[in-house]
């Protein structure tokens, strides 16, 4: 019994069940354009930073290489990017969003704030923004 207490008290098992809860709910609504949760991640980066390398964009992420090099492919094969050749380097590629990868964009912004809105139904508009404050400070505190 004691340890169930303490176990669901933890901050870390807190953020555990409710980040695996956001994974499922967003993994639900990107399903219905084709996407995972690391496919969205990926191509939204993109979007934003344009033209970058692979490397570049494993650096953004706590992925192996191998499964952003999986997404890079699929995203690539279902029309949402394209590799190119990179400028200065035989061996790399740089990574660019398409056309149909721009124009879905919205949805996928979309999608986003439906699953915060969904996140934070329970709280006050006050208690959503210190809640959103707090989870920023201990990321940039974090020591792990």
């Amino acid at each position: 019994m004691r340890a169930r207490l303490s176990r669901e008290n933890s901050i870390g098992w807190i953020i555990q069940r409710l980040a695996r809860r956001l994974d499922d709910a967003m993994n639900a609504r990107l399903a219905d354009h084709g996407l995972t949760l690391p496919q969205f991640a990926i191509m939204m980066t993109v979007i934003e930073h344009n033209r970058m390398t692979q490397a570049e964009i494993g650096r953004r992420f706590a992925m192996p290489a191998y499964a952003i090099s999986r997404a890079i492919d699929a995203l690539e094969a279902d029309g949402f990017l394209v590799r190119d050749a990179h400028p200065s380097s035989r061996r790399a590629h740089q990574i660019q969003a398409t056309e149909k990868a721009v124009a879905l964009a919205p949805a996928m912004f979309a999608i986003v704030k439906a699953v915060n809105a969904d996140l934070t139904a329970g709280l006050a508009q006050d208690d959503a923004d210190r809640l959103r404050q707090l989870l920023a400070e201990a990321m940039a505190g974090a020591t792990l």
